[in-house]
Parts: C-alpha cells; sequence; structure tokens
C-alpha cells in the first residue's frame, strides 16, 4: 500500500494563525479542522485495535502531546528535549527529529518522512513553535512497536480522559476574536464611504461588494426585483457586464460619429453614396438633420450651393404661407357648426362661384387639420405647446392646397413630427455649441450645421436671449419652452419640414390618392409574405376571420407611427433614408410582414377579438433601438429572399 504523505502542526510565534502543513511546503488544512477530524478518531474499533498493542500509557501520553502541542499536554519529556540542544535523552538514544508518525484524515499509520529541522532551542517559546513528534532511533524499528498492520486498518486511539482538556476554551476565545474581527469591520463600512472601483470589479468581482452609506444607501441592482434571487457575486457580475455595455455603446457611438463627420467635412461635394452606406446602421443625434436632408436630396450634396438653395426654398414657403389669406392659423377655434371659426369670409370683391367652392374646400381641408393637430401625439409635451401646433397646422395647409390631386389625408399629421422634432432638436444643438463648444472644433462644427439657421447678424432678440441663458446646456425638445425660440427660427424649421414631407410622399403618393390604391397593393404584398413566412400564422388568421386590411391599413397610412414610440420611428427612418429607393414604399412592406412575425405566437392563442384588439395596441412600450435594428436586420433578409422574385410568392 502506498503511504500517506506525512504533514505536521506548525504554530508561528506570536501569531494565532494554526496550519497543517505537508512534506512539500505549502498551506494545508487549518489545524481546528484538523484537530475535528482527530476527534473522530477514537473510535471503539481503535480502541479495540490500540489495547492489543504493547504500547504503555505513557508512550500515549508521549505521542498525544507531540501531535496537540501545549493545547492540552504539557509533557514534562517534551520540556525536556526541547532544553537539550544535542537532543540526547537519558537512556542514551539520541532523539531524531527528522522522524514522526502522523497522518491527517480519520486514521493515523506508520510514517517515516523527513521535515525541517526545528529551530534553535533560543528561539523558542515555552509553547513550542514547532511540535514534533519523535521516535527513538532503534534501527528500523519505529516509535510504536507491534505486528505490522495496513494503513487502512490500524489506527490509534486516545485512551485518555481528558484528551481535549482545553479545546472548549480555545474554541470559545477563537469566536470571540472573531466576533470581534466582524464588528469592527461593520463599524468601518458605517464610517467610511467606500466606492466600487470598476477596474477593480472587472478584475475580481467576489471582492466586490455594494456598499451603502449614512442615512441615504445607494440602491443596488441586487435588491431590484429582476435581480431578486439571485447571490450577490451572480448580480456583480451582471453589473459589470452592465457597465462594459454602456462603455461599449459608447466607444459605438464615438467611432459612428467620427465616420460621419469625416464624410460630411472631408470634401466640398458629400459623397451621397458612402452617407447612404453608413446611415443604414442609424445616425448619430447631432448630425441627423442634415443627413435627412441629403439623402431626401433637399440639401445639395455641393457645399458651395447649399445656402443660396435652402435660402429659395425657405423664402418660397414663406411667401406660400403669406399668399393664404382666408385663413387664420393663430387662432385655432371651431364654430358649433363643425367649421373653423378662423376662416376670413372676406374674399374681396371676387366674389365668383369657383372662389366660393374653394373656400367651401379649404374650410374643410383645415377644419380637419385643425382637429387633427390638436390630438397629434397627445403623450407629447412639446406638441400640446400653441407654438407647435400652429406651426404645425400652417405646413400641413399649405401642403394640402397645393396637392390637390391627393389632399390632405388622416395620419399625414404623424408623418410631420419626425421631420419637425429633429430639425427644433438641431437647432439647439447649433447653439449649444456655438457657445459651448472648443475652439479648435468650432471650424469644423460649421461646416455640419445646417445653413442659415443661426442668425448670423446678431438681430434675433429671442436668439440672444438663448445665448446667454444660463440653462442652455440643459435645454432639450424635452423641457424646451417654445415661446422661447423667434418667428424666425419657426419659419425655417417649418419651411425644412415641408419641403422634406413632400420628398417623403412623393414617393408613396398613390397611398393619399382616391381609393388609396397604394395602401391595397401593400396590404396584398403583405398577406403574400406570410403565407411563405409563417403559413400557420396564416390559416389561424383566415380561421378566425380576421382580414389583413382590417390591422394593417394603419400600418401602411401612418408607417407604423401608432404602433412605435417617435424615438423609434426615427431610427427606422434613418434605414428607409439609406434604402434606394426610399424604403418608405417596398422595404416597409418586409418591416410590417418582420413585425407581424414578432407576435406570430401570440396569436395563434386568440380568436377574432382578441387578435384585433392585440394589433391595435401591440406591446412595444418597452422595446429599444435594438429591438428596431433587430426587426430592420430581419427585414433586410426577407427582402434579399423575395424582392424581385415574384415566383416565390405565388
Amino acid at each position: 500500500m502506498g503511504k500517506k504523505k506525512p504533514e505536521m502542526s506548525q504554530v508561528y510565534s506570536h501569531s494565532k494563525n494554526e496550519f497543517i502543513f505537508g512534506e512539500n511546503g505549502g498551506k494545508g488544512k487549518h489545524l481546528s479542522s484538523f484537530l475535528k477530524n482527530l476527534s473522530l478518531t477514537s473510535s471503539s474499533s481503535s480502541l479495540q485495535s490500540s489495547t492489543n498493542s504493547n504500547v504503555s500509557t505513557n508512550d500515549y501520553n508521549d505521542i498525544n502531546s507531540n501531535i496537540y502541542g501545549s493545547l492540552s499536554y504539557g509533557n514534562s519529556k517534551v520540556g525536556s528535549t526541547s532544553s537539550n540542544p544535542n537532543g540526547i535523552i537519558d537512556n542514551g538514544h539520541r532523539i531524531i527529529p527528522n522522524q514522526r508518525s502522523l497522518s491527517v484524515g480519520a486514521s493515523f499509520s506508520h510514517v517515516n518522512a523527513a521535515t525541517p529541522p526545528p529551530p534553535p532551542p533560543n528561539e523558542r517559546s515555552n509553547t513550542s513553535p514547532y511540535s514534533h513528534t519523535h521516535s527513538h532511533n532503534t534501527g528500523s524499528s519505529l516509535l510504536l512497536k507491534g505486528p505490522r498492520r495496513s494503513h487502512s486498518t490500524t489506527r490509534y486511539a486516545d485512551n485518555d480522559d481528558d484528551w481535549d482538556a482545553g479545546l472548549e476554551e480555545v474554541s470559545k476565545n477563537l469566536k470571540i476574536v472573531e466576533n470581534k474581527n466582524l464588528s469592527r469591520v461593520a463599524n468601518m463600512s458605517d464610517s467610511i464611504n467606500l466606492q466600487p472601483s470598476p477596474v477593480l470589479d472587472s478584475l475580481y468581482p467576489d471582492l466586490m461588494i455594494p456598499i451603502s452609506s449614512g442615512s441615504a444607501p445607494v440602491r443596488s441592482r441586487s435588491n431590484s426585483p429582476q435581480y431578486k434571487g439571485r447571490t450577490s457575486k451572480e448580480s456583480l457580475d451582471d453589473e459589470d457586464y452592465q457597465i462594459k455595455l454602456e462603455i461599449n455603446r459608447l466607444n459605438q457611438l464615438n467611432t459612428k460619429y467620427s465616420k460621419f463627420r469625416r464624410i460630411l467635412t472631408s470634401d466640398n461635394n458629400i459623397n451621397l453614396n458612402e452617407l447612404r452606406k453608413i446611415s443604414w446602421n442609424g445616425i448619430p443625434n447631432e448630425l441627423r438633420a442634415i443627413s435627412w436632408q441629403l439623402l431626401l436630396g433637399y440639401l445639395p450634396t455641393n457645399k458651395t450651393r447649399q445656402s443660396s438653395t435652402l435660402k429659395r426654398k425657405r423664402q418660397e414657403y414663406i411667401e406660400g404661407i403669406a399668399g393664404v389669406i382666408t385663413i387664420d392659423f393663430e387662432n385655432d377655434n371651431t364654430n358649433n357648426n363643425g367649421t373653423s371659426g378662423n376662416i376670413s369670409s372676406n374674399l374681396g370683391s371676387n366674389n365668383s362661384a369657383t372662389s366660393l367652392a374653394n373656400n367651401n374646400r379649404d374650410k374643410q381641408i383645415y377644419h380637419q387639420i385643425n382637429i387633427d393637430v390638436k390630438r397629434t401625439h397627445p403623450n407629447i409635451k412639446l406638441y400640446s405647446y400653441p407654438e407647435i401646433q400652429t406651426s404645425l397646422r400652417k405646413i400641413l395647409y399649405l401642403w394640402a392646397v397645393r396637392h390637390p390631386a391627393s389632399g390632405y389625408v388622416q395620419g399625414i399629421n404623424d408623418l410631420v413630427t419626425p421631420f419637425f422634432q429633429i430639425f427644433l432638436g438641431n437647432y439647439l444643438w447649433q447653439l449649444q455649441r456655438t457657445v459651448f463648444g472648443e475652439n479648435e472644433t468650432k471650424l469644423e462644427d460649421l461646416q455640419l450645421f445646417i445653413p442659415g439657421l443661426l442668425d448670423s447678424e446678431n438681430k434675433d432678440e429671442k436668439e440672444q436671449s438663448l445665448i446667454n441663458d444660463p440653462n442652455l446646456l440643459h435645454y432639450t425638445i424635452d423641457n424646451i419652452d417654445p415661446s422661447l425660440i423667434s418667428s424666425r427660427v419657426y419659419s425655417i424649421i417649418e419651411a425644412d419640414t415641408y419641403w422634406c414631407l413632400s420628398r417623403l410622399l412623393e414617393n408613396i403618393t398613390d397611398n393619399y390618392i382616391h381609393q388609396q390604391p397604394g395602401i391595397i397593393r401593400q396590404v396584398s404584398e403583405l398577406k403574400n409574405l406570410i403565407s411563405k413566412m409563417d403559413l400557420e400564422l396564416l390559416n389561424h388568421l383566415d380561421n378566425e376571420g380576421v382580414e389583413f386590411i382590417q390591422f394593417s391599413f394603419r400600418w401602411m397610412n401612418c408607417l407604423l407611427m401608432r404602433e412605435l414610440s417617435v424615438g423609434l420611428i426615427i431610427r427606422m427612418w434613418d434605414t428607409y433614408l439609406s434604402e434606394t429607393p426610399l424604403g418608405f414604399n417596398n422595404f416597409h412592406v418586409y418591416v410590417c410582414a418582420a413585425f407581424l412575425i414578432k407576435f406570430s405566437n401570440d396569436l395563434k392563442e386568440r380568436d377574432f377579438q382578441e387578435i384585433l384588439l392585440f394589433l391595435q395596441n401591440p406591446p412595444t412600450t418597452y422595446w429599444k433601438e435594438k429591438d428596431i435594428e433587430l426587426m430592420l436586420s430581419e427585414a433586410f433578409i426577407w427582402q434579399s429572399l423575395y424582392k424581385n422574385a415574384s415566383a416565390h410568392l405565388k
């Protein structure tokens, strides 16, 4: 049988640390654990085995004294040995300090092993820092004589009744010290405000624990419902993962901004193909306004022509609004007869039948626009201000009267808001960069500004007040008071919005003319796509009597703006505007297909009424940009499979 490795008990001088060390060194088992295991060896079988041996009681005392040291046995023999520098005992035998019979575990076997020699006597205390098991040098015989037995059956037993004397007191003292240390740590954590280090948390997550100070504890993720039931390590690992995600997101935004900045400032002629390519995956908020105008073709790619073109377009819009003499856009009151009271009845001297018909038509158009504007995005505070509603009425009315083939159709009021919101936010960003921007980047920032938006002559009093406003840096479209913005700025934002809306609606004109044939075609294409993508869902809708026109008409008419938040729609339009042709027509059908497939499992478990209620208010409240990007990627895959492959849809 193989021999177990001997181990020794070692107590460092002036230290409370006690460990069991092996022959090859290294930290082993704690002595308290060793003593606990040793106490289990005094079984009846081991006692019977030791009774039959020829070992005397003094030998047992000698063994236990050497094993336990000064904890229980103060054998005089050990003391005399420690005081004898030459290791000679009375009977003339020399003590061999390199030999011992000791093994860790439930049993002990006879083992000869070499251990480090003890220190000189003058360096040892009365408690003997080193406790050795000694054996007499009698040739090859060991300390315990008798028949040799296997290590699996040979056991030693302690016949002394007081073998554990003093252990309870030692254990009690250790617990007292431990409790004192714990209370000291608790007091330190209350008095010291410690902040976890992200770097340390990343390298050693086990060392990081949530720490709160004072009467206002910091709420930890581990206390939130989504982390309930997790261990401290799991919660800290998740927090570290979230921090890494945020850092990665910021790095990606910085990289993306640099790419757009390079394209928009590198050359006198902006490369529109490169701009489309990088815009598919989203546009930075600061550069979205100028990028949208370039992608729609409203802003020329030649920088030398941008200022003159925008000036001419904006003046054309202002003249168009000024030519509407029958409408008072500032007054949004509605008469009891259903017509708007802000329509002038003074048509001048030319009061022909044609003029009366046109006047009645204008009344009906403006009346519908006025109603729809008031209920546009009721959950967004920006669109509740009178200044914003007035601007929307102007844009929608001028577009309706200049496009008589379609006129105003409900839903177009939703399509105006992304443009208006983006251009208003860009104006605030230009002011902030002008005031707080770094000097070395101001020249480059000017190339990223939409020309003519800021007052270069400093005649705009409200704009100068905004520049001197100490809260300018904190203004966004969510908290800005529209009354702080001048009418000059509103006219420019309205003009840019009007022309960009016109470019968008040119691609989906069929959706708003008589009988709306464009929407009917898109609904039919959507049904054909679902038949190839999820036939089981299509059969379930047919069995429940659900027609695609009942829920998807609004998807095509309003471009999913009633189903998704404005922020997600803006991100989706980044991709739509980078498509060639624009994705508001064909690509939008594939997006709607991917949108419907996301809820396939839920829809298959519902009946007719539940399906319609579900699709009218889909659960997209907590959607993020990642959800939209995933849906756009899925739509791109479906388009790659079925675009220009009509045979696949038969």
